[in-house]
């Protein structure tokens, strides 16, 4: 999506990625809204000439001989980053330099505190530590499961039983010219044992199942929800190995839990989030939130209006 050319001063920020389609979502509402907004790209930077007067407040960013000016009349911010860089794997040393100072530039964004942001980079960065989110989570009164974390064998872990091994954070690894992401494996204690584990540390949660899967966006007070079901039935583990063969319904949450799901939100700080419950023998169980995760195939699938949601909550005729 190209970026919307407008004159002179910015309302809106939108910080993305040049193919991140979930940001597409909310610069096609914000044009329909004919909103002076500006989309910034984070792999788009070098082409892009900026010129930032800390003193004054001033941001002059210059894209395809278009001037923008961001100051602290900025009304809102959507930003679509993750806080913490994850890796810099096979990069040259020019790579570290674009990707570590670039990122830098992203975060100290923050100066324009006064405007709305969704969400929050501070906040993103202590949302996305997991084991803090089931902390938290458990505080809210949310059932969590029983969570290890390891390097070492662990003689509380059955022979026979099996478990769901995760990695602390989101795990991307290039190797050979190709990316390799961790799923969710479930493997019996025996195996786990027996493995190499000094090297790093590894979550070990007990084993959910039979299970179904649900996804809960939440938008400030707002609630969407849905099931992930595979031939009108639960998945096995993690159901994103399999995300061509599943199908999303609306799904209706208790009233209890739609409040824990918005709690848990607003305790990290959070305007928006993605959280993860698994619902087994009548009990929702937290797995995971996401600050800064993908919705827009809730928009195409079931149909949700959260694009429009979003939008409404940055110009500040939502919730």
């Amino acid at each position: 999506m190209k970026i919307k050319k407008v004159n002179n001063t910015i309302d809106y920020l939108v910080v993305a990625t040049k193919n991140d389609f979930t940001s597409d979502f909310i610069c096609i509402k914000l044009n329909q809204l004919n909103k002076r907004y500006l989309r910034i790209n984070r792999d788009e930077f070098e082409g892009y000439k900026i010129i930032w007067n800390i003193n004054t407040g001033d941001l002059s960013i210059e894209i395809d001989e278009h001037n923008y000016l961001i100051n602290n009349n900025l009304k809102a911010v959507y930003y679509r980053a993750p806080v913490y860089i994850r890796h810099y794997s096979n990069s040259t040393k020019e790579e570290q330099l674009y990707k570590s100072q670039w990122m830098a530039f992203v975060k100290n964004l923050m100066f324009f505190e006064n405007a709305l942001w969704i969400n929050d980079p501070t906040a993103t960065y202590k949302a996305e530590n997991k084991l803090l989110q089931l902390k938290y989570a458990k505080k809210v009164g949310f059932t969590i499961p029983i969570t290890k974390v390891i390097n070492t064998k662990c003689n509380e872990l059955g022979k026979n039983t099996l478990y769901a091994m995760k990695s602390i954070d989101t795990l991307l690894l290039r190797y050979d010219q190709k990316e390799a992401f961790l799923y969710t494996n479930i493997i019996n204690g025996e195996s786990i044992n027996s493995s190499e584990l000094s090297f790093a540390p590894i979550v070990v949660q007990e084993f959910l199942n039979p299970k179904i899967d649900l996804r809960v966006t939440v938008i400030g007070n707002e609630i969407y929800a849905v099931q992930i079901l595979k031939n009108e039935t639960g998945t096995y583990g993690d159901w994103r190995k399999e995300k061509d063969k599943v199908i999303f319904s609306p799904f209706e949450l208790p009233q209890d839990i739609k409040n824990k799901c918005i709690l848990l939100v607003k305790k990290f700080g959070l305007v928006y989030g993605g959280i993860d419950l698994a619902f087994v023998n009548h009990i929702y169980y937290f797995i995971e939130i996401n600050p800064t995760g993908e919705w827009a195939w809730l928009v195409e699938n079931p149909g949700f209006d959260i694009d429009e949601k979003i939008t409404n909550v940055l110009i500040g005729t939502g919730v």
